[in-house]
């Protein structure tokens, strides 16, 4: 296993993941916060360094709609992620055509995945949105 230097400082950054629970580490007060600046996640949400939707309505890639992709493009990230659960899955083609409208990189990979390639993204400065489903 590959370790990385953990950099949370004025960002979100994820902490820990599993299949239906992610923990971030949290930049602001938030009242589910714990006494380590930490917030866990028990639904799908998505995250960008300065920004964090925790309740996102997607619990499944086949429940996931165009519509639902509305906030991340308000976000505008250079790039983003879609972590699709515990196994990689790839969107219908209706959906996959509404992501290359939005006008903007993005990759689709398995929760696990896009959590560890929204830390380094993060960690480099770059502007990274990441919609993570959690499976319940």
């Amino acid at each position: 296993m590959k370790f990385t230097r953990e950099i949370s400082e004025g960002l979100y950054t994820i902490h820990a993941y599993s299949p239906d629970r992610v923990v971030l580490n949290s930049p602001a007060a938030h009242d589910n916060r714990d006494e380590e600046g930490r917030i866990a996640l028990r639904q799908s949400f998505i995250v960008s360094p300065e920004q964090l939707l925790p309740e996102w309505g997607a619990t499944s890639l086949a429940q996931l709609q165009t519509e639902d992709l509305q906030p991340i493009q308000e976000m505008a990230p250079e790039i983003f992620l879609l972590g699709t659960g515990s196994s990689l899955q790839f969107p219908d083609k209706e959906l996959l055509a509404a992501m290359i409208e939005l006008g903007m990189g993005y990759e689709v990979m398995n929760s696990p995945a896009a959590c560890r390639t929204y830390n380094i993204l993060a960690g480099e400065g770059r502007q990274v949105a990441a919609a993570i489903i959690l499976e319940k």
